[in-house]
């Protein structure tokens, strides 16, 4: 039985809870929806609180959140995810986001035309004492 407020699900908390989630896992909205093979609107319109995704949608987004299948609809009707909170992260899974992140950031750095490059390259001979470069 679903609890709605008004008949509505509670979309606005729904949205407070995917943003809130996507940051903790240091995602970008564009990043998220790369993960969860959805368009950058799809995942806009579910943090703006805007239309509600289909079935399918919610799946793929909860995956990409690391939530379990049906935490998008419980959280739409005032329950928590059902995701243990408290575990340690899985330092594994840890990792392998960090290191998407980084290889997102150097993709973009060979794409830019040369301000950035410079600045992360200063930045990384600074970071690792090697003022010459390597």
């Amino acid at each position: 039985m679903l609890k709605r407020m008004n008949g509505e699900l509670d979309r606005a908390r729904v949205a407070k809870y995917v943003a809130a989630r996507r940051g903790a896992l240091g995602l970008t909205q564009e990043r998220l929806a790369e993960r969860a093979q959805v368009t950058v609107k799809t995942v806009y319109n579910l943090e703006s609180a805007g239309r509600w995704p289909q079935a399918r949608t919610r799946a793929a987004v909860e995956a990409a959140l690391e939530w379990q299948p049906g935490d998008l609809m419980r959280i739409a009707e005032g329950d928590e995810p059902s995701a243990e909170r408290g575990e340690a992260p899985d330092e594994t899974a840890v990792t392998l986001r960090e290191l998407e992140e980084l290889s997102a950031y150097f993709a973009d750095l060979q794409a830019d035309s040369g301000e950035k490059r410079r600045m992360a390259l200063a930045f990384l001979r600074a970071l690792y004492g090697e003022p010459e470069g390597r």
